[in-house]
């Protein structure tokens, strides 16, 4: 996945990989990350939850993930990932970041809508929003037939009822096996192989 502007480009590339919220993606510490074992552990601080029920919310670092905060810079004394002030605050993420993205996903549709000989005028970009993301992460992981309960893991659902209580699992391995298998359909979107190449499966 090609890097793009830093700090809301990264920032964006990371909230696609993990399906987190926009915040907890965008207000990333490096003291929450354990780069040895590949864990981010979110604190439940900055993790969505009613009634004191957030928890901590740990994302395994994939292949992707890793490559972003390879490239990512590092400041001195400053703590924050996505950063203007040299890490000593994070990013605002405001709506003239997701207006630029709609105009440059709106000016590649009509390249290629051009590529394909067809009139770039009439191309529009249907509206969305941030939390699409998820929404999108979660369906394509249905496709790929994750589990239920993994799938709501990766989102950080908070479990209902009694489950919240009594089942502290949280998922872990199965999350990196499910968010490896995102990451890799998500590359297939983004590169698809050439029409004249047949996919061959398992039997």
């Amino acid at each position: 996945m090609p890097q793009r502007a830093h700090p809301t480009g990264p920032a964006y590339e990371l909230l696609i990989l993990t399906a987190l919220r926009l915040n907890e993606a965008a207000d990333a510490r490096w003291s929450e990350f354990d780069l040895t074992n590949a864990r981010w552990v979110i604190p439940a601080a900055r993790m969505k939850g009613k009634n004191a029920k957030a928890r901590p919310h740990a994302v395994p670092l994939t292949a992707d993930v890793l490559t972003i905060l390879e490239k990512l810079p590092r400041f001195r004394g400053g703590d924050y990932l996505f950063s203007t002030t040299s890490g000593k605050s994070a990013v605002w993420m405001s709506d003239k970041v997701k207006k630029r993205i709609d105009e440059r996903m709106l000016r590649t549709l009509r390249a290629l809508a051009r590529r394909r000989g067809e009139d770039p005028a009439k191309v529009r970009l249907s509206h969305w929003t941030n939390h699409d993301i998820r929404r999108t992460v979660r369906t394509n992981m249905s496709a790929l037939r994750v589990p239920e309960e993994v799938r709501e893991a990766v989102l950080a659902h908070v479990r209902p009822g009694i489950k919240s209580t009594y089942d502290l699992y949280d998922y872990f391995p199965e999350k990196c096996d499910a968010l490896e298998k995102w990451a890799a359909r998500l590359r297939e979107i983004a590169s698809p192989a050439p029409s004249n190449v047949v996919r061959l499966r398992a039997g």
